[in-house]
């Protein structure tokens, strides 16, 4: 029997639910919602191949060195900026970080790719509804 990580799915749950309250005190509720919600079931995707797609793009992208050059010149405008605007990338930064954990935990627990998929997308979406609940209806 597969034992469910309990403890990082918690975390996930309310890192989403932080996170849902960030973008439900924006002016464009649903868009930003919905928006939310998509970004939880493309975080999903993108971790259901943690490893091995990341080294291999990373491989073929770093094979010339002017490239390997432009993409540290990127990476370094984007950590100023991400320094920058601290406060608004930190949830971001939390739910992934959260989903990572999830994603390996479940991974450790043999759960199969679909099954990860989904578990992800449904605490996510629980974080986001629960956060959409307590604004609507407190």
């Amino acid at each position: 029997m597969k034992r469910f990580p309990w403890l990082s799915a918690s975390l996930l749950f309310v890192a989403y639910a932080t996170f849902g309250k960030i973008v439900i005190s924006t002016a464009y509720l649903w868009t930003t919602l919905a928006s939310a919600a998509g970004l939880g079931v493309v975080l999903a995707i993108i971790l259901m191949h943690p490893l091995t797609s990341s080294q291999k793009m990373l491989m073929k992208w770093f094979r010339s060195d002017t490239v390997a050059f432009a993409s540290l010149l990127v990476m370094a405008g984007f950590a100023s900026i991400l320094l920058n605007w601290f406060k608004i990338f930190l949830p971001i930064i939390m739910v992934l970080t959260a989903e990572a954990l999830v994603r390996l935990d479940l991974q450790t627990a043999e759960y199969s790719q679909s099954q990860a998929l989904g578990i992800l997308v449904v605490i996510a979406w629980l974080g986001l509804g629960l956060s959409w609940a307590v604004a609507t209806f407190v």
